[in-house]
């Protein structure tokens, strides 16, 4: 595992009491791909996600979040530093371009700590203030996820319904559950 140097840390984007969020940087790739590639964290993740989830794969993503503008996409560290996962946003376009999907995922060693629960949290704050124009967050989560179901339930997302049989991973099809919280359903709720 490499080693991170203090000087090559980002300032964190949001400090939680138990996680921070930080921007990437390219030394962060052998970590990245060491928690990123389990079967078990792909499973409810978009096919762009890969498995295995290589170096390769760690530099291309790390590449492309360093340079998107907007930076939306980040990392989830513990607060000694310790990669956690990763959380981003997607701007949707044209008629939608006020509404962003928010997507994350937490590494195995950290489930069941209460990781997403925070990060979710504070980034969903974080979304509303950076970002003035948007209105909407909303997730998708694959309909045996119950535990990325509990963490928006738990952060006052609202489940808005079901798309039935709409995605299929792995030859398996599932139905997709929405979720979405609005501005003025987070602001002034820090």
């Amino acid at each position: 595992m490499s080693v991170i140097t203090t000087s090559e840390i980002p300032t964190p984007i949001v400090i939680t009491d138990k996680c921070l969020i930080r921007p990437y940087v390219m030394s962060d790739a052998e970590q990245l791909a060491e928690a990123a590639n389990h079967p078990e964290i792909t499973e409810y993740m978009r096919n762009s996600f890969p498995h295995p989830y290589t170096i390769q794969n760690s530099k291309y993503w790390i590449d492309f979040s360093m340079n998107a503008k907007p930076m939306v996409n980040f990392l989830i560290c513990t607060l000694d530093g310790t990669l956690a996962g990763g959380i981003g946003l997607t701007p949707r376009g044209d008629i939608e371009y006020r509404t962003w999907e928010l997507g994350y995922w937490v590494a195995m060693d950290h489930w069941g700590k209460g990781i997403a629960k925070s990060a979710v949290k504070a980034f969903t704050l974080w979304a509303f203030k950076e970002f003035p124009d948007l209105l909407r967050l909303e997730a998708g989560v694959f309909s045996g996820n119950t535990a990325s179901m509990k963490v928006l339930d738990r952060v006052g997302w609202t489940k808005e319904g079901v798309r039935r049989k709409a995605i299929c991973k792995n030859k398996k099809v599932m139905d997709l559950v929405l979720y979405s919280v609005l501005r003025e359903e987070v602001e002034g709720k820090k």
